[in-house]
């Protein structure tokens, strides 16, 4: 039985994808990538993400983003000799968070391995308090969801 999610996975069309280099240290004894490597893909695609809202200098600006909480589901075994891409996409923004929907796929079958389900909020980085989420990130996260 496949877990519920806020979206439909399948045919969510997710904005952004970047494809993952799988290291020879990601693997455990059987040559599956182990579980904790897997939220560092989504990392990888988040920050892919987050670089179409800040740019390429994000982590030295005034406001950030942080995540507060995330959830991942294992839907099938990822080894070695699997293609990977990371899907990300942002399904709901919120008077100070957003929520962030992101896939680890198969490029070889199109098989979703993993779910990554997390909500960020938007801080200031100086007071290191919650702040509203920014007008210039909800408008250039809603061009994105759009196209």
């Amino acid at each position: 039985m496949q877990p519920e999610f806020p979206v439909d996975i399948n045919t969510h069309r997710f904005k952004a994808f970047i494809d993952i280099q799988i290291r020879f240290d990601d693997l455990d004894g059987f040559a599956h990538i182990n579980n904790g490597v897997q939220q560092s893909y989504f990392d990888i695609g988040r920050a892919n993400y987050l670089r179409a809202i800040y740019g390429d200098n994000f982590y030295q600006l005034d406001k950030v983003l942080f995540i507060v909480s995330y959830k991942t589901d294992f839907l099938s075994q990822t080894t070695f000799t699997d293609s990977l891409e990371v899907g990300t996409s942002v399904y709901h923004i919120g008077d100070k968070s957003l929520k962030m929907i992101q896939i680890l796929r198969s490029k070889i079958d199109g098989r979703i391995c993993t779910v990554s389900d997390s909500t960020m909020v938007s801080v200031d980085a100086r007071t290191r308090q919650s702040i509203p989420f920014p007008d210039e990130w909800r408008r250039v996260i809603e061009r994105i969801e759009a196209q």
